[in-house]
């Protein structure tokens, strides 16, 4: 047998060694990578070009949890995220509409409070993200909505909405640890197509 043969011979052996390892592992419930689905509609260039200031949409502040996570800790936690990745990219928080460049919604779901349909009705997009393969006993699905209106100066409409992004991921509700670290990593992937302003360019 020539040397190219016997190491032909050993890297067949090697591989089907390795083949015969993986067969044998099985993916722990905690390893498993947790998908994440993100949609979004409108155009970003509509938000006025000097825009830095922003303000909360009086409306859109949705939150739709059940008895396991308080309505108002997760407003409240939603706004200082929303606030720091906003601020991350030059937008600055103010509380008077009236010293607004423009006005923020947004909304929070559970999948045990509103379905993917219910969603679709409410705020036109649908993320549709697949609970196959997913441990429904320990991972609940969430669903974010972030929206973003600009002044039109019409009175009775002073705002239309410009631009949305609809996100869905899971999170283990019981670890509260892991819930935020991912409800904020995805708050900020949402953001990543809004352009900084001129402050931090």
């Amino acid at each position: 047998m020539s040397a190219l043969q016997q190491v032909c011979r050993q890297f067949v052996l090697l591989v089907c060694g390795l083949l015969s390892l993986t067969a044998c592992v099985s993916m722990d419930d905690n390893e498993q990578p947790l998908r994440t689905t993100i949609v979004m509609s409108g155009d970003l260039s509509q938000l006025p070009s000097s825009a830095m200031t922003y303000s909360w949409h009086p409306q859109l502040q949705k939150i739709f949890v059940d008895d396991r996570l308080d309505k108002q800790v997760v407003l409240k936690h939603m706004q200082d995220t929303l606030k720091k990745s906003m601020l991350s990219k030059g937008y600055r928080w103010v509380e008077d509409p009236q010293l607004a460049d423009f006005q923020v919604g947004f909304g929070v779901a559970m999948g045990t409070e509103m379905t993917d349909e219910q969603i679709l009705a409410a705020a036109g997009l649908v993320a549709g993200l697949s609970t196959e393969g997913v441990n429904t006993k320990k991972y609940d699905k969430g669903s974010i909505l972030i929206s973003f209106f600009r002044p039109i100066g019409v009175a009775g409409q002073p705002y239309e909405m410009v631009w949305r992004v609809l996100a869905q991921g899971f999170a283990n509700i019981k670890d509260m640890d892991e819930l935020t670290e991912r409800f904020d990593g995805l708050v900020e992937e949402m953001l990543l197509t809004l352009p900084a302003t001129q402050v931090v360019q």
